[in-house]
């Protein structure tokens, strides 16, 4: 089988890193990622793991599940990621009720993909957040108070 694993030349080659605290689940979607062409750096299952990994591999991108092991969430380990490391996340969950999008939107993610995925759908999500934040450096410009 000969799948192209080449990424579009007007986008940039990206690492990303996977915060997923299912194993099967993240390793389809490093499959999903790999067969599309995109350097996967590792997979995190909790938030310790996701900041060793960040701090180790610097990605460019955090794909984020929601609910992680531990007591630390996805939206805080993406802003901990964030702060600590400028990298931005890319939501992949389920998890979609009013409370737990207030919270996502206030981490400014570069995108958010609803579980069940498909992987046009992840392309398209990879492909738009590589796109901002290759046009606005790697801090998209977040809204102004006023």
């Amino acid at each position: 089988m000969n799948r192209s694993r080449e990424l579009p030349s007007h986008l940039p080659s990206a690492r990303i890193m996977i915060v997923e605290d299912d194993a099967l689940v993240a390793l389809g979607i490093r499959m999903t990622l790999q067969d599309l062409g995109y350097d996967v750096v590792g997979i995190a299952a909790s938030e310790p793991e996701a900041v060793d990994l960040a701090a180790a591999a610097r990605p460019s991108l955090a794909l984020m599940d929601i609910r992680l092991r531990g007591v630390v969430d996805g939206i805080d380990t993406a802003r901990r990621l964030r702060s600590e490391y400028n990298i931005r996340s890319i939501y992949l969950s389920a998890y979609t009720d009013e409370n737990t999008m207030t919270r996502v939107a206030q981490t400014y993610p570069v995108g958010f993909v609803q579980k069940p995925y498909s992987a046009p759908q992840l392309k398209a999500a990879l492909e738009l957040a590589l796109r901002r934040l290759g046009s606005a450096g790697s801090t998209p410009a977040e809204p102004s108070a006023g």
